[in-house]
């Protein structure tokens, strides 16, 4: 294995080189935003995201351009992502299940190799990285506003599909770069995106927002009295203590919800999202509950779910990404994939990079993926910010 070093100073950084490195810098961190967008069209029978395609060409031309940024995934802390993909495989095999695990396994690992090349542009410009990414979400949200009011819809912008989750990205990137900047136009311009967050109504996205403002109000508290940190402390003790009898209660509360779905009214379901939601929840949590340790393999969900309805058009993920983790790979999976972001948290705190808005971010990124259902885009906004520790950096080239 490779030591950590910083990649991008392997190369003499002459004009030419300087181009390229903006260049990619600034499609590196289009990427993410792309995928949050309406910019998706269908041609042949098949949907063609133009954040792929960015993705592929940062990819391609990073590999002929700086081809030893490439090395950083044999550094050990990339050690977990060739595990997580070898298990994919293999359960897969194990599974019948082959062709969808190596799909998979490609899925995790081209989100991998984006995520980790990004980082590499953002450790040598995390400024610029940080400033691009921001200008390419508000062109994704605004997009999606204009799209939809074109239509006459001004609320709950149904059609945006994962465009939808820009809006609160937008706001807490926003909220974070004013929480570490003196300057009130930063300020402004955060209270601006909750404009049309608001009228997104989307709710993880609100509900994320107001996280991350309760943890920032928080944080400048406990900075200015250091002394309320022993009561965090003993908060946190005693809701550990009283753990045993909460999950007991989930425990009984989920048995009796178990119940009730076996008398689901799949006609009002069908057209009530809450309804629709809690069952595909409770039906997710039977399966893993009969496939504890290694899940039912990829592509099974919807099968899966076949099984609890009548009407068909209701087989869906769990609409959560820890679940649905569980549902394909297992608690064994879910493991791995908690363990490496455990471990890349650990290397952030040692390497003192670990700021506030950081660790900020990172719990945004794990609490917002709870309510959304597992694909490419939400497992990169699940990695980010454990892949890309230099986001908040704010160094610059310029």
């Amino acid at each position: 294995m490779i030591p950590e070093i910083a990649l991008h100073k392997l190369y003499l950084e002459t004009p030419t080189m300087l181009k390229y490195k903006r260049l990619l810098t600034i499609l590196a961190a289009s990427i993410l935003p792309l995928y949050f967008s309406m910019f998706r069209y269908h041609l042949f029978g098949a949907t063609l995201r133009v954040a792929d395609l960015v993705c592929a060409i940062t990819l391609l031309l990073t590999l002929f351009i700086f081809p030893k940024f490439y090395l950083k995934f044999f550094q050990f802390k990339f050690l977990p992502m060739w595990i997580i993909a070898f298990y994919i495989i293999v359960q897969g095999i194990f599974l019948d299940n082959t062709s969808s695990s190596i799909k998979e396994s490609i899925q995790f690992l081209w989100v991998c190799f984006y995520l980790g090349i990004a980082s590499i542009y953002a450790e040598w410009d995390s400024k610029a990285f940080y400033k691009w990414m921001l200008i390419f979400i508000a062109i994704s949200a605004l997009y999606t506003v204009f799209y939809h009011f074109s239509l006459g819809h001004f609320t709950r912008y149904k059609l945006a599909s994962d465009g939808k989750y820009a809006f609160g990205l937008l706001s807490v990137l926003l909220l974070l770069k004013a929480n570490g900047s003196a300057m009130r136009k930063d300020w402004i311009y955060f209270l601006i995106s909750l404009i049309p967050l608001g009228l997104s109504m989307e709710r993880k996205g609100v509900l994320g927002v107001m996280l991350v403002i309760l943890l920032v109000i928080l944080t400048h508290i406990i900075i200015a009295k250091p002394k309320l940190k022993g009561v965090i402390i003993f908060l946190i003790g005693f809701s550990i203590l009283l753990a045993p009898s909460i999950l007991s209660q989930i425990s009984h509360f989920i048995d009796i919800k178990i119940y009730e779905s076996y008398f689901l009214d799949e006609k009002l379901a069908l057209f009530t999202s809450n309804m629709h939601r809690e069952s595909l929840l409770i039906n997710a949590y039977q399966i893993i509950r009969d496939n504890f340790f290694f899940g039912i393999g990829a592509d099974r969900i919807t099968e899966a779910m076949g099984r609890f309805y009548a009407d068909q058009r209701l087989n869906n993920g769990a609409h959560n990404f820890y679940m649905d983790m569980s549902v394909k790979y297992g608690i064994v999976g879910l493991f791995l994939h908690l363990f490496w972001i455990g471990c890349l948290s650990l290397l952030s705190l040692a390497s003192n990079r670990f700021t506030v808005n950081l660790l900020l971010f990172n719990l945004y990124c794990l609490f917002v993926v709870t309510f959304m259902a597992d694909g490419q885009a939400v497992l990169i906004v699940f990695l980010f910010s454990f892949l890309n520790p230099y986001l908040f950096e704010h160094n610059s080239h310029d």
